[in-house]
């Protein structure tokens, strides 16, 4: 028995439908790469910009510390001592930028290589101790900046071997 014409049915209509599932699946997976090269991309930035934070937090640090430092020159050996019992008060010392109560970086005092021919870490000798910013608000990108910072010495004026010129003395050396 034949079946009618319109009964038949031709072997190429499936293959529409499965040209078009295929195209369908490979556009989706086209479409969740590129969202998860977006996520990572923002993931990327936001690194950056917190880095970026961070180090600029530390380095107020050095900015905000710089007055305690330097006005407890003499109690610089009982800070690099690593115990805090002969610490003055406010040592280590910390700030908070935005007001919100927490300490935002915290500045700590490290000594020089300045005791030869073996270094003493607990001593300050020559005057001069690194200061330490770490910024403590961003945890995911930690960021430490040191500053040399020394005392003693008035230093030397060479204004007056300026030679012979506008505001100095003539010198001829």
């Amino acid at each position: 028995m034949r079946l009618p014409p319109e009964a038949r049915v031709a072997p190429e209509r499936g293959a529409a439908l499965v040209v078009t599932l295929v195209l369908i699946t490979a556009l989706l997976a086209l479409g969740a790469v590129a969202l998860q090269l977006m996520v990572a991309d923002t993931r990327a930035v936001k690194y950056t910009v917190d880095s970026r934070a961070a180090l600029y937090c530390a380095e107020s640090g050095l900015v905000g510390a710089r007055a305690f430092v330097s006005a407890n020159v003499g109690a610089w050996s009982s800070m690099l001592d690593g115990s805090s019992e002969n610490d003055p008060t406010g040592y280590p010392v910390t700030g908070d930028l935005d007001g919100d109560g927490t300490a935002d970086w915290r500045v700590t005092l490290k000594d020089n290589d300045d005791e030869f021919p073996t270094d003493n870490p607990d001593l300050d000798s020559d005057g001069a101790v690194f200061m330490v910013a770490t910024c403590l608000v961003h945890p995911d990108t930690p960021r430490e900046v040191m500053a040399l910072v020394s005392v003693g010495g008035g230093g030397t004026n060479y204004r007056s071997q300026a030679g012979s010129g506008g505001g100095n003395t003539g010198n001829s050396n």
